[in-house]
């Protein structure tokens, strides 16, 4: 996935978890949150965190840890 978006940045979380701000529907750019949900064994929480100016509430793609 990461070759398709070379050259578009990327929102890092603490704790590592990296996305590419971009929303799963339209492929539009996203507002993202200030944090995300993470479970007690360092696994996300798939719920949305990031806001679509079409689409609402989504998810970001996931590009995986750092």
């Amino acid at each position: 996935m990461t070759h398709e978006y070379t050259g578009v940045r990327r929102q890092r979380y603490e704790g590592g978890a990296t996305f590419v701000p971009i929303c799963r529907e339209c492929f539009r750019f996203v507002t993202v949150d200030a944090q995300i949900t993470v479970n007690g064994f360092g696994e996300l929480v798939k719920q949305p965190n990031a806001t679509c100016s079409k689409c609402g509430r989504t998810q970001m793609l996931f590009e995986g840890f750092s």
